[in-house]
């Protein structure tokens, strides 16, 4: 069962009437570099959708999706977080409470990939337990792609918070499912012990 609210769009109250009991619930973190496909991702995960219109995430945008694992209901709240240095100085505010995150990169833009580190020593301050998955994404791009997996694969086994890596693409929704559903199995995995 999968049940998809985004929480920026109705109340409370409205949110309350469709739960389901909720067994865990896991805040998960979006980061990354200006347009690498935040957005485009959690989109593609929660409705089966892309949109090639590019708006830039003000602050944060919350959502909410409620996944079966193991026969337990869990809120997974995912956390789409602005990336542009407007929004250094608020963001810490955002990162408090986090369990996992998506640490996405662009396949096509090198620096993306280079301030994967950035990222990490960012929220680190702020959530040093943080598990994550690192996403490579526009992985549909292969022409104009820079950043190749052996990369991926060595960066992600480099980083000991670092669950694994996987290159997807919003676009045609290829291993998007499985980059969300990899970090919250993990952490079902830590809490349901």
């Amino acid at each position: 069962m999968v049940l998809i609210f985004n929480t920026a769009r109705k109340t409370v109250k409205e949110e309350r009437k469709n739960m389901p009991d909720v067994d865990y619930t896991f805040k998960i973190l979006l980061l990354g570099d200006p347009a690498v496909g935040k957005t485009s991702l959690v989109q593609r995960f929660l409705h089966g959708k892309f949109t090639k219109d590019y708006i830039t995430t003000v602050g944060m945008e919350p959502y909410n999706r409620y996944q079966e694992i193991n026969g337990s209901n869990v809120l997974l709240n995912l956390w789409d977080i602005a990336a542009g240095t407007l929004f250094t100085s608020i963001r810490n505010l955002f990162f408090k409470g986090a369990k996992g995150a998506l640490i996405v990169f662009d396949l096509t833009r090198r620096d993306t990939f280079e301030n994967v580190e950035v990222w990490l020593e960012e929220v680190g301050k702020f959530s040093p337990d943080l598990k994550f998955i690192l996403v490579g994404n526009k992985n549909d791009l292969r022409n104009d792609r820079v950043v190749y997996r052996r990369e991926g694969n060595q960066k992600a086994r480099e980083i000991d918070s670092c669950i694994g890596y996987i290159e997807t693409s919003a676009l045609t929704g290829m291993r998007v499912e499985d980059a969300f559903l990899q970090i919250a199995k993990l952490l079902y995995d830590e809490n349901a012990r």
